[in-house]
């Protein structure tokens, strides 16, 4: 992403004119604005990923030398680098990709500073050669080799010389060795820097491919792991953990099938620091690893705990502030519960099951609901426009306001970042809620809720516009599915409409308002008046051939350089634009964009040098422009017949999803009828075999007095002993039917329960039990059948048997 600050924009022609002109109201001016960028709290905004921002830097380097080494400007640049070395990127970028460090030895040696400036920029070498200064403050601090030392010559080495072929194992499994004894000696002292150590170095030797191989058939890996999670405690601090959760998602990418075995320990470990503040993305990151290389990390008895941990993790108090960590923390346990969803099924239907929609629909409102200074504004459009040329100039006489000016930058710098993540966190929620959708009606129901409000529509399109390939893919999946309703469609439009002035400044120029404003800019007056604007457009139609070649002659050359100063201004202005535009199209390749730089710089040098004098070239660029200002205009034209098609596709949308909802209403209104009643007639079935239970209980007491009987006969009547055992046996056979009877009726309990869930199941479920409670009263009023066939069988024994006895 390439740096749209206007800031560095005016820096840069700043810088220009004061080379080219050394005066002191150049001298004020630069001197001014590198105090404003010394304190702009965003830095991502220096990252060199673009053209601007290399050319920045190219600048900067132009103020290094010995000649100005003497000079306030020189000393105000070496503040700056110092203020941006803060970030690791920056750093590494200043290191590898502008090669800052020869230019500052270069400008230390040969420039004669005094001890305090020399320590400066010392000072300054030492941040931007990050890493390699280590290996110097340790050697020349230490005069006994320590496993610190040994580890820093090891990593210095791989650094220096990683693209060797011929690699010896017993060399690489030796730096393995010292990275974990170190990682171990830090961890149990608590030396957060000699664990970082260990952690840098271990995911610089698992990033070279020539040595995974090696790395892979390491043996010892699980003797070093195993203390690390025994020691893992409450107590540990966070900053600690931290650095841990690095070194293990290095471990992880390896997938050693050493470590396999200890991946579910691991997860349980680590699922205790999901919720810390600062720990917490790193512990989530390394879950979502953990997943991805173990299907049974997340396991029915952990399943529980994990979605606790994490509805505790997006739960927060009405007086909680929210701040840019956070939100990285809210992003990366979303984007933990999408993959869920997304790689199966059944996570889905669990997670929608024991997650509550009110966790996402608070967390939304507590996002929505962020005030200044880092609230998003979809109201009104910032003017894009100056109002002459007079009031232009005069924004960069004065110094009076350069405290309004850097405590307004910071605001800015600080927004930029903030509502990326705000949008960021909201696309995602809607994007999880959706999900979880599919498996529960209720988060369908807060979805259409979430959706149904315009104001989430700002974040949406800012997700679109922006440069991270899989929000664009989520926020244009949400804005094309066709369930974004009439409501919020008016808001999306003009979202759309101001996220495409911002892209796009040129679609503007034919507005017409002087109180057309493009977001993101600074109270930028408009151009020229309305009057001198029609001057203008007369002249431009003449000389595009609508009149007479020939009536250009009755034309004063006075208006035509009138014409010309009004047009170049513009042009100037739109150039600007046009290249916040551009920026987001920058390859994403440092070193192309360097070499692209070094010719730019010097084509812009040639063009200060004759810009008074070619006047072909003016008029060849006023061609230009207005080749491309008919190119914006036919563009823009596409642009709202393609939101026009977009606003009646999504009318009907909603108008098939209100009938569709209406439908599912109903439906659903039939079906807790027919459960009542399903639910009525099962309490009757029930009262109906605990009926014939208490009868069979009868029979059974009834049963026994009559063996007791046959038992005392068995000696005089054998052959009616045998019938009698036929009969036990008979009586046995009902019993274990009777058993099996009670096992379908508990069966059917559960189904009873089971049927509370899953409706769309129930009338299936409830005519299966139907059917099988009227098998089983046919097959027990077979068996009441046989009982009183035998206990007549057994009356007719005892009658017979009372008659030979004469009684």
């Amino acid at each position: 992403m390439g740096s749209t600050n206007p800031q560095i924009k005016n820096f840069i022609s700043i810088a220009y004119d004061y080379r080219r002109s050394r005066t002191d109201k150049n001298l004020v001016q630069l001197q001014r604005h590198l105090q404003i960028l010394s304190v702009v709290n965003d830095l991502s905004i220096f990252e060199p990923t673009g053209v601007e921002t290399l050319e920045f830097y190219v600048c900067l380097e132009q103020f290094l030398n010995s000649n100005d080494a003497k000079s306030p400007v020189v000393w105000k640049v070496i503040s700056l680098l110092a203020h941006i070395c803060s970030s690791p990127t920056i750093r590494v970028a200043l290191r590898d990709d502008i090669k800052l460090v020869p230019i500052l030895s270069d400008f230390l040696v040969e420039s004669k500073l005094n001890k305090d400036k020399s320590l400066k920029t010392l000072n300054l070498i030492k941040k931007i050669s990050y890493k390699l200064k280590a290996l110097v403050q340790k050697l020349t601090d230490m005069k006994t080799a320590t496993i610190n030392l040994k580890l820093l010559a090891s990593e210095l080495m791989f650094y220096l010389d990683l693209r060797l072929t011929d690699l010896d194992f017993g060399l690489i499994e030796h730096i393995v060795d010292l990275v974990f004894t170190a990682a171990t000696e830090g961890f149990m002292e608590n030396n957060i820097t000699c664990l970082q150590l260990a952690s840098d170095v271990f995911g610089e030797l698992t990033s070279c491919p020539s040595i995974e191989e090696h790395l892979k058939g390491y043996k010892n890996y699980s003797s070093y792991l195993q203390p690390f999670l025994d020691n893992m405690g409450a107590e540990s601090p966070e900053s600690l953990i931290e650095v841990l959760l690095d070194l293990f998602s290095h471990l992880i990418e390896l997938d050693h099938t050493q470590i396999q075995p200890l991946y579910k320990d691991l997860f349980s470990k680590v699922m205790s620091w999901m919720h810390s503040g600062q720990c917490g993305v790193a512990a989530v990151k390394l879950i979502q690893a953990l997943i991805s290389v173990d299907q049974d990390s997340l396991s029915s008895d952990r399943i529980e705990n994990f979605i606790s941990t994490i509805t505790v993790s997006l739960n927060f108090g009405k007086d909680f502030n929210l701040s840019q960590n956070r939100l990285y923390h809210i992003n990366a346990l979303l984007t933990l519960l999408e993959g869920l969803c997304t790689r199966d099924s059944a996570y889905r239907l669990i997670l929608g099951d024991m997650l509550q929609p009110s966790v996402f629909s608070s967390l939304l409102m507590k996002i929505t609901s962020i005030d200044a200074p880092c609230a998003l504004s979809g109201n009104t459009l910032v003017q894009s426009f100056y109002s002459d040329y007079e009031s232009n100039s005069s924004r960069y006489c004065g110094c009076s306001r350069s405290q309004d000016d850097v405590s307004s930058l910071s605001i800015n710098d600080m927004n930029a970042s903030f509502k990326e993540s705000m949008a960021q966190s909201v696309v995602l929620i809607l994007t999880v809620v959706k999900l979880l959708g599919s498996k529960n009606a209720e988060f369908m129901l807060v979805y259409s809720e979430m959706i149904n409000n315009a104001a989430l529509m700002t974040y949406v399109v800012r997700c679109e516009r922006s440069t991270v390939p899989d929000f664009v893919a989520r926020a244009v999946i949400i804005i094309s599915e066709g369930s974004v309703p009439n409501t919020s469609m008016g808001s999306l439009v003009k979202a759309l409409e101001e996220a495409n002035a911002c892209t796009h400044p040129s679609l503007n120029l034919n507005l017409g308002g002087p109180n057309v404003r493009l977001p993101g800019s600074r109270s930028h007056p408009q151009l020229f008046s309305p009057g001198c604007e029609a001057s203008v457009d007369s002249m431009i139609e003449r000389l595009g051939g609508t009149v007479d070649k020939m009536e250009i002659k009755d034309c004063a050359l006075t208006d035509i350089m009138e014409m010309y100063e009004y047009k170049l201004a513009a042009m100037a202005h739109v150039e600007r634009s046009l290249q916040n535009a551009l920026t987001a199209a920058d390859v994403q390749n440092r070193q192309s964009h360097h070499s692209m730089l070094q010719t730019r710089v010097q084509v812009s040098k040639r063009i200060f040098d004759g810009y008074f004098t070619v006047n072909d070239h003016l008029r060849s660029l006023l061609c230009s422009w207005e080749e491309r200002l008919q190119i914006a205009q036919k563009e823009k034209a596409e642009v709202q017949a393609s939101i026009s098609q977009i606003q009646s596709s999504a009318r009907q949308h909603r108008e098939n999803f209100r009938k569709e909802k209406t439908d599912m209403e109903r439906h659903n209104l039939n079906q807790k009828k027919e459960i009542s009643s399903l639910r009525d007639h099962l309490d009757n079935r029930e009262e109906a075999i605990r009926r014939l239970q208490r009868q069979l209980n009868d029979a059974h007491n009834e049963s026994k007095n009559l063996n007791k009987q046959v038992k005392e006969e068995q000696e005089k009547y054998q052959r009616s002993q045998d019938q009698n055992q036929k009969l036990e046996e008979e009586l046995k056979k009902g019993r274990r039917e009777y058993d099996d009877l009670q096992k379908e009726n508990q069966r059917v309990e559960k189904l009873q329960i089971q049927q509370k869930k899953e409706n769309s199941e129930l009338e299936m479920l409830i005519h299966s039990h139907e059917e099988t409670m009227s098998a089983k009263e046919s097959e027990l009023e077979e068996m009441t059948r046989k009982y009183n066939e035998l206990k007549r069988i057994q009356d007719m024994i005892h009658n017979i048997s009372a008659g030979k006895l004469g009684f």
